[in-house]
């Protein structure tokens, strides 16, 4: 089951202090990993507009997840990248889209699955000798 102290949503409501910590740290990480070195009012600015961001729109993510799909859009996607709303916006929504496509293909292999089984299951029956009962003029 799911920790469900980790998500956002928890952390808004029960320790937001610690969320706009957090955000802050990601968002310097950002700026550091881009080699940009904005003003510490420019961070605090973006720190705050985060925070309310993923409150709002990723209240079910966790920090892991949401610090895991910054660096991987930032590592997979040509730039130039900039720390702005609509960089982790695209980066946060294409993390979530590609996890429910691999939910959704994941139910479909379960399924691929079970066709197979079934599939294989009727080849044995298949296979199996089979006599006719009820005309006994066949069964001699």
């Amino acid at each position: 089951m799911k920790d469900k102290s980790k998500q956002v949503w928890y952390l808004y409501a029960n320790n937001i202090k610690e969320l706009k910590r957090e955000c802050y740290e990601i968002i310097a990480t950002l700026y550091v990993q881009l080699g940009q070195a904005p003003e510490a009012e420019i961070v605090v600015q973006m720190t705050n507009l985060f925070c309310n961001d993923l409150a709002t729109n990723y209240s079910s993510m966790e920090l892991d997840e949401i610090k895991y799909a910054l660096n991987k859009h930032i590592r997979e996607n040509d730039g130039p990248h900039f720390v702005n709303v609509p960089t982790w916006n695209e980066a946060l929504r294409s993390y979530k889209m590609t996890k429910a496509l691999k939910r959704q293909t994941n139910q479909i292999d379960q399924y691929e699955v079970y066709k197979k089984r079934v599939e294989s299951f009727s080849k044995v029956i298949d296979k199996r000798e089979t006599k006719k009962i009820g005309n006994a003029k066949h069964n001699k």
